[in-house]
C-alpha cells in the first residue's frame, strides 16, 4: 500500500484498471478451468465406466464358466485404448484371476465387490464395475486409466483463455492511457504547483484555474483561498516565533548547564524535550526518545502498572501524589542497569501547550554509601553480639571444668578425704581436664582451618574397628549418664577387614562430635549411627536421634561458627558451638560433604559422605557392602533374570519370592535381548554368561546398543583371573561368581538400585 500511495494519479488510474482487469481475468479463468476440469473428470468417469460395463458384459459368460484364459484375451483388447494402463478381473471371492498391464504391473487391489466406483487417484482414474449374470454377482472388473491425455486438453483450453484475456488487457490499457490525459494532467499540474510553494515557502503565487466548472476547477479555487489564509497566518507565526526563540535560548542554556536530567513531556508522558544530562544518565539520544512514552524507557517493568494508574488519576483529577514533590525510586538505563534516582515532577500549562517537567538526579552513589553504612552497622552490632556471646560462652565453658578441677583438688587436700573419695574425686578431675582439653583443641582446630593450615593425613584403615570403638566409648558414657535412650549402630559390611582410605583421627573426631551432639539433645528414644553405600565410590555416614530437633530456619545456622548461641537457651546447650563447624570443614577436607535433616520435636539426622575406593577390598566384600540398610524389599522394581539352568532358576525364584519385585525370565541370551527391547523400564538385569543361542557377553553388547542406563550384573560359574575385567569390558556394571550367596546378591542389587534413585 505504501508503494501505491507514492504513485502519481495517472499511474494510480492505470494500476487500478489493470488490477481490476487481472482480478476479473483470474476469477473468470479459475471458474472456467474448474468447470472444464469438472466436465473432463465426469466425462472420463462416465466413459470408462461404460467401457468397464461393456467389458463386464463381454466377459460375464467366460467368468461364469471360469474360463480365465479367455478373460485374459478379452482384457488384451483394451490395449487399443491408449489411456488404459491396467485392467484386472476378480472372482466373486475377491481373488485376482486375470489382468492386463501396459507398462507397469498392478498389485492386487482391495475392492468393494458389489459396488460400481470411479475415483481419481493422482494422475489416474480407478474404475470398479461388478460382473452380474442373472442377478447373481460373479466378480469385478477393475480399470486403472491414465489422465495425461485429458490433462493436455485442459492445458490447451487454458492457453486459449489466456490468449483471449491478453487481447482484452491490451484494449483496457489503451482506454487507461486516454483517461490519464483527461483526468491526470490538471491534477499533476496542481501537485507541481503545491510542491513548488512548499519548497520555496512562497505563498504569493497561485495556480491558474483551468477552464470548466467541474470538481477540479473548484479544487483550484479552494486552494487559492487556502494560500491567502496561510500567508496571513505565516506573518503572525513569525512574530510569535521570534519571542519563543528568545525564551527557548534561555531554557536551552539552563538545561545544558544542569547536571540533573531534565525531561519535558506532554500530558500523556510522551517526551518532548530531553537534555544532555538525560542522555548521559539513561544512554538514549534525544532522537531515540522523541515522542516516546517516558515510563516504557526508564521504569522497571514491575512499576509500569503503578505509573499507568497514577497517570489515569492525573487525567481525571489533575493531581497525583507524585507531582510537586521530590521522591526516591529505582529507574533503568538503556543497557538494562537499574539505579537509584531522586525525581520531581511539576505540571505546566500555557496558551498553546501543557505537560509535565521532570528533573532526575542519580543518587546511586549516595544510596550505596547509605546502605554500606547500614550494613556496616549491622555487622558491627552482630560482631559485637557474637563476640560478647562467645566470650560469655567461653567463660562458662572454661570456668565449669576449672571449678571442678580446683574444687575436687581442694577436697583431696583435706585430711581424711583422700583415701575415702580418692577414685571418685580423681575421676571428676580427669573428666574436667579432658573437657578443658577438648575446648582448647576446638579453638585451635577452627583457627587452623580458617588459616588454611589444618592438614589431613588419609591412609588405608579398617573402618569397622573404628565404628566398634566409637560405639563402645559412647555406650559407656551414656551408661554413666544413665539416660533412658538406646544407642544403636548399623554397618553395611560386618567384616573387620573392610578398608577405606581416610584420616582415622579426623574421622573419629567428626563421628564423636555428631554422636556427642545427639546425646546432648536426646532424653529418650534412641540414637543410631552407621554407614551405607551411596553408589560405587562413596560411603554415606549418618547419626540419627529422637531428640528435640530443630526448626527449618536454623539448619544452616548450626554449621556456622558459634552457631548455637543463636538458639534458644536450653539446659542441655553447652560447648563452644564450634563442633559442627569443625566437623563440616573436616568432612570437606576429607573429600566429602555434610548436611542435616530435622523436624522440630521429632529429632535430627546428620549425614556426611566420604570417598570410597572399591579396589581396597575384594569383590565379595564390595558386593556385600552395596546395600546399607538390610531392606530386602524390591517393590516397584523390574528385574530381568537371564538363566538357562532349571535348578538355578528355581533357586532364584525362591530368592526373589518375598521381594515384591516384578521378575522377568529369559532362557537364553537372545530372549534376554528381546525382553529388554520390549520392556525399556527394566531396572536391573542378572545376566548368566554361559547360555544357548546367544551367550551373556554378546547379549550384553546387544542390549548396550539400545539401553545405556540399565544395570547389568553378570552371574557366572567362571571365576578365573581376568573374567571380571572381561564382563565389565562388554558393558556389565558388576560381576558375581557362582555359587551365589543370597546376602551378597541382594545387597549388590540394593546398592545399584539405590544409586539409580
Amino acid at each position: 500500500m505504501k508503494i501505491f500511495s507514492n504513485l502519481s494519479i495517472r499511474n494510480k488510474i492505470t494500476v487500478c484498471l489493470i488490477t481490476v482487469m487481472l482480478l476479473t481475468a483470474a476469477l473468470i479463468t479459475g471458474a472456467m478451468l474448474k468447470v472444464h476440469s469438472s466436465y473432463i473428470d465426469n466425462y472420463m468417469k462416465h466413459t470408462y465406466s461404460l467401457i468397464a460395463q461393456l467389458e463386464s458384459e463381454l466377459c460375464v459368460s467366460t467368468i461364469d464358466f471360469g474360463n480365465w484364459a479367455e478373460v485374459n484375451n478379452n482384457l488384451e483388447k483394451l490395449s487399443k485404448i491408449e489411456d488404459v494402463e491396467n485392467a484386472q478381473v476378480y472372482d466373486k471371492n475377491g481373488k485376482l484371476k486375470a489382468s492386463y498391464n501396459r507398462n507397469t504391473i498392478l498389485e492386487e487391489q482391495q475392492i468393494d465387490p458389489k459396488q460400481s466406483l470411479a475415483t481419481m487417484d493422482g494422475d489416474y482414474l480407478c474404475v470398479s464395475e461388478p460382473v452380474v449374470y442373472k442377478s447373481e454377482y460373479k466378480g469385478t472388473i477393475f480399470l486403472k486409466v491414465s489422465t495425461k491425455s485429458h490433462s493436455l486438453i485442459e492445458y490447451n483450453f487454458l492457453f486459449t483463455i489466456l490468449a483471449i484475456l491478453a487481447v482484452i488487457i491490451a484494449l483496457i490499457l489503451l482506454v487507461a492511457m486516454q483517461l490519464q490525459k483527461v483526468l491526470g494532467k490538471p491534477l499533476t499540474d496542481l501537485s507541481s504547483t503545491i510542491k513548488d510553494i512548499a519548497e520555496k515557502q512562497n505563498f504569493s503565487q497561485k495556480p491558474a484555474v483551468p477552464d470548466g466548472n467541474d470538481e477540479i476547477s473548484d479544487l483550484y479555487k479552494q486552494f487559492g483561498t487556502m494560500i491567502d489564509t496561510i500567508s496571513a497566518r505565516e506573518q503572525e507565526r513569525d512574530k510569535a516565533k521570534s519571542k519563543e526563540n528568545a525564551i527557548n535560548e534561555i531554557f536551552t542554556m539552563v538545561s545544558k548547564s544542569s547536571f540533573d536530567a531534565i525531561i519535558v513531556t506532554d500530558n500523556d508522558l510522551k517526551i518532548k524535550f530531553y537534555n544532555a544530562a538525560a542522555e548521559r544518565l539513561f544512554g538514549y539520544s534525544s532522537k531515540d526518545v522523541e515522542n516516546t512514552p517516558i515510563p516504557s524507557l526508564i521504569l522497571p517493568k514491575d512499576k509500569l502498572s503503578l505509573c499507568d494508574a497514577e497517570l489515569d488519576t492525573y487525567r481525571k483529577t489533575g493531581s497525583s501524589k507524585y507531582l510537586n514533590e521530590a521522591f526516591e525510586t529505582t529507574l533503568i538505563r538503556k543497557n538494562g542497569e537499574e539505579f537509584y534516582a531522586e525525581m520531581s515532577s511539576i505540571p505546566f500549562q500555557n496558551n498553546e501547550t501543557s505537560g509535565i517537567a521532570i528533573t532526575i538526579k542519580d543518587i546511586t552513589a549516595r544510596k550505596k554509601y547509605e546502605n554500606e553504612l547500614v550494613e556496616a552497622r549491622k555487622k558491627a552490632e552482630e560482631s559485637d553480639k557474637l563476640k560478647s556471646a562467645f566470650l560469655s560462652n567461653m567463660s562458662h565453658e572454661i570456668r565449669t571444668p576449672m571449678n571442678s578441677i580446683i574444687g575436687f583438688s581442694e577436697l583431696l587436700s583435706k585430711p581424711g578425704s583422700f583415701d575415702k573419695n580418692k577414685e571418685k574425686y580423681l575421676q571428676f578431675i580427669i573428666n574436667s581436664g579432658k573437657s578443658l582439653l577438648n575446648l582448647i583443641n576446638d579453638i585451635i582446630d577452627i583457627s587452623k582451618i580458617e588459616a588454611g593450615q589444618l592438614k589431613v593425613k588419609p591412609r588405608k584403615v579398617q573402618l569397622n574397628p573404628i565404628m566398634n570403638e566409637t560405639y563402645l566409648s559412647h555406650y559407656q558414657i551414656n551408661d554413666m549418664k544413665n539416660k533412658p535412650f538406646e544407642l544403636r549402630m548399623k554397618k553395611a559390611v560386618e567384616s573387620d577387614e573392610f578398608n577405606i582410605e581416610t584420616d582415622p583421627f579426623r574421622f573419629k573426631q567428626i563421628l564423636n562430635n555428631l554422636i556427642g551432639n545427639a546425646m546432648k539433645f536426646t532424653e529418650k528414644g534412641y540414637i543410631e549411627f552407621g554407614y551405607k553405600f551411596r553408589g560405587q565410590d562413596e560411603l554415606l555416614f549418618y547419626v540419627k536421634d529422637t531428640g528435640v530437633g530443630m526448626p527449618q530456619d536454623k539448619l544452616d545456622v548450626i554449621f556456622k561458627r558459634f552457631g548455637q548461641i543463636d538458639q534458644k537457651d536450653d539446659k542441655n546447650q553447652s560447648g563452644t558451638g564450634l563442633g559442627l563447624t569443625i566437623s563440616k570443614r573436616l568432612t570437606e577436607l576429607l573429600g566429602g560433604e555434610m548436611w542435616v535433616e530435622s523436624v522440630e520435636g521429632e529429632g535430627s539426622t546428620f549425614y556426611f559422605t566420604l570417598p570410597y575406593d572399591p579396589e581396597l577390598n575384594t569383590a565379595d566384600e564390595y558386593g556385600a557392602s552395596l546395600s546399607g540398610d538390610g531392606d530386602q524389599s524390591l517393590e516397584g522394581k523390574t528385574i530381568l533374570v537371564a538363566e538357562d539352568e532349571d535348578m538355578n532358576v528355581a533357586y532364584l525364584q525362591e530368592v526373589f519370592a518375598d521381594t515384591k519385585a516384578n521378575i522377568l525370565w529369559a532362557r537364553n541370551g537372545q530372549e534376554a535381548v528381546d525382553t529388554a527391547k520390549e520392556n525399556p523400564n527394566i531396572d536391573l538385569i542378572l545376566m548368566d554368561i554361559k547360555m544357548p543361542v546367544m551367550n551373556g557377553y554378546d547379549a550384553t553388547k546387544a542390549i548396550r546398543e539400545f539401553n545405556k542406563d540399565v544395570v547389568i550384573i553378570a552371574q557366572t560359574a567362571y571365576a578365573l583371573t581376568g573374567e571380571k575385567e572381561k564382563t565389565i569390558a562388554v558393558g556389565c556394571n558388576y560381576y558375581i561368581t557362582k555359587p551365589i550367596e543370597v546376602t551378597l546378591l541382594m545387597n549388590t542389587i540394593q546398592g545399584f538400585l539405590n544409586k539409580k534413585k
